[in-house]
């Protein structure tokens, strides 16, 4: 069996195609979840870390062991790894613990299930719009080493959305939608067409994405309430189990938010109670700016697409939140404002990719990146090694999966290796200066003894997953050379 997860921020769900359906893996104590907690926990009084609810739960009382929110650190440099009542994990650790619980949880679902495939063959995981190639390989890494979960490939949020928008009971073929992630940690946007009678089913026409998500609305709450603390009491000090706890309020705000005009609750903090009410108005007027940094990217996006959008679909829990549909019918009156499944349809667009994932005309999606190679400008000219340059080799917005082919000189005779420092970057000249890119590594070229002027054929692939895939042949002998990205760590 193939199943899809919805690798988030907040909450992580797999889901698999049964009877033909999308469905969620989720029994047990999961049965009447959101997800699972992407929740890491750690003290020595456990024999192993806790994950998800349990992990959760214990966070009240030990905040400084609990890890959240790991998703969005895999590319923070600052965060090299957590220290847990006293023991080290990395990030690779946690991810793939998490993933490893998301992993255990489908298998007893597919149990609870009493389905006739009892194993898992591997999983699409789903990834924000604009996660990097260094983020792609590290997810990929730890699913497979620290979780033994085989990784098929991966889809972006918005598309597996988009996927599952298209693939639901009654759904319209032929028409063009944009839709609207707003999830824990990321806000994505893709405008994505579906065209069954064409070569290709489904086409991504434009998507982005900003770091931005619910956790930045809990964090603006969490400060309401801490201000509204003081009014009460000059000089409170909030130590981390009392920042544990305004975390958890400020989230339940949110939920309660939705559906009612205000919130009213209290707080324990060092034995004292303190009372506290939310409006919705106070709400959305704090947190204005950080809904208009997303509509910004909506306009941007939506001005890019020459084709007419026939509905706008919002996903992702947070896009439960009234402001977000007031936003939209006040900026875009003319177009229907569909809410489509926002806990589930990323999920279900894994899973359902997942099965149609060797058909080459299901889903064509976009390049996110350009990719360029180091070279020296002009060399030969004005014999300066610090006239460095980058020469990009594949395009942002590309359609994938797509390839080119170059070829690189052996220096000297006997030469074994060859290193080629590439960029990754949102340039589309052909050539720019290094600092308008990212340096994430070298393609590594082993396993031929050259010839001085021996010329070797590089062909670069970025697959539909957004990773890339290298093959090196020696001109000369025809042999493959062992050829692979050697990625920077964060």
């Amino acid at each position: 069996m193939r199943i899809g997860i919805d690798f988030g921020t907040s909450f992580s769900v797999p889901a698999a195609l049964i009877n033909n359906a999308p469905a969620t893996l989720l029994s047990g104590k999961y049965a009447n979840q959101y997800g699972i907690p992407s929740v890491f926990y750690y003290d020595r009084g456990e024999q192993a870390p806790l994950i998800g609810f349990p992990a959760d739960d214990r966070s009240g009382r030990r905040p400084e062991n609990v890890v959240r929110n790991v998703k969005m650190e895999i590319s923070n440099p600052a965060q090299k790894d957590f220290q847990l009542d006293g023991k080290i994990f990395s990030k690779k650790q946690i991810v793939g613990g998490i993933l490893r619980e998301v992993k255990q949880i489908a298998l007893e679902g597919i149990e609870h299930r009493q389905l006739i495939s009892k194993n898992i063959d591997g999983a699409v995981v789903s990834v924000p719009a604009a996660f990097t190639l260094r983020e792609l390989n590290f997810i990929r890494d730890a699913a497979q080493d620290e979780a033994g979960l085989k990784v098929l490939g991966f889809v972006r949020e918005p598309v597996a959305a988009a996927i599952s928008y298209f693939n639901a009971p009654g759904a319209e073929d032929e028409k063009t939608i944009l839709v609207y992630d707003l999830g824990g940690g990321t806000c994505d946007v893709a405008i994505v067409r579906s065209d069954k009678n064409s070569s290709e089913w489904y086409k991504v026409l434009e998507s982005d994405m900003r770091r931005i998500g619910g956790r930045d609305w809990d964090k603006l709450l969490g400060e309401l309430i801490k201000r509204k603390c003081r009014e009460q009491e000059f000089g409170i000090k909030f130590n981390a189990r009392a920042e544990s706890k305004i975390l958890k309020e400020a989230i339940k705000a949110k939920h309660y938010l939705s559906q009612l005009e205000k919130y009213s609750s209290y707080i324990e903090i060092g034995g004292e109670d303190y009372d506290f009410e939310i409006t919705r108005a106070e709400f959305e007027r704090i947190t204005s700016e950080l809904l208009q940094e997303t509509m910004r990217m909506v306009d941007k996006l939506k001005s890019k697409c020459s084709q007419k959008i026939d509905y706008i679909v919002c996903v992702g829990g947070s896009s439960n939140m009234p402001q977000v549909g007031k936003a939209f019918k006040k900026n875009y009156p003319d177009i229907e404002l569909k809410i489509y499944e926002p806990e589930k349809a990323i999920a279900f667009g894994a899973a359902i990719y997942a099965e149609h994932l060797t058909e080459e005309n299901f889903l064509s999606d976009i390049c996110k990146f350009s990719y360029g190679a180091e070279y020296i400008q002009d060399y030969e000219t004005y014999h300066d090694k610090k006239r460095f340059r980058i020469y990009n080799l594949i395009y942002k917005g590309d359609a994938l999966p797509t390839s080119v082919k170059r070829s690189s000189y052996a220096l000297e005779d006997g030469q074994k290796a060859s290193y080629i420092a590439i960029y990754e970057s949102e340039c589309t000249d052909e050539i720019y200066l290094p600092k308008d890119g990212t340096h994430i590594g070298e393609i590594v070229i082993r396993g031929l003894n050259r010839k001085k002027d021996d010329e070797t054929l590089l062909t670069i692939t970025i697959d539909r997953s957004g990773l890339m895939q290298l093959k090196a042949v020696d001109k000369r002998t025809g042999k493959t050379a062992d050829a692979r990205i050697q990625l920077k760590e964060y």
